[in-house]
Formats: C-alpha cells, sequence, structure tokens
C-alpha cells in the first residue's frame, strides 16, 4: 500500500467479481400477507378519498 495526499491506496491485483445467479424470491406466508393485503386495501380506499376530496373541492 501506498499513501497519497493522506489517503491509502491499495496497488494489490483483484480477481475479478464473478456474476451470481440471481436470488429466488421469498415466499411471503402468514401476517405477513395478511399485513401487505391490507395495505393494498389501505391504499386503494385512500386513493378514492382523495379522488372525492379533490372531486368536491373543485366545485
Amino acid at each position: 500500500m501506498k499513501r497519497k495526499n493522506h489517503a491509502i491506496v491499495d496497488f494489490a491485483p483483484k480477481a475479478p467479481v464473478s456474476p451470481t445467479e440471481p436470488l429466488p424470491r421469498a415466499q411471503v406466508k402468514g401476517w405477513v400477507k395478511a399485513v401487505f393485503w391490507g395495505l393494498r386495501v389501505y391504499i386503494a380506499i385512500m386513493l378514492v378519498l382523495v379522488v372525492i376530496g379533490l372531486a368536491k373541492g373543485s366545485f
């Protein structure tokens, strides 16, 4: 290693990073699945309320 402007510079050869196969998706089960469905329902209800609010506020 060599110091250059108070920084350590590493000149050691490094092995190239080999590509890996993509990771499989995790299976969502149980209460986590229920929470995600609840979040989807909540977002849908909020979108409906925002649309109603914008429609009533514009007249």
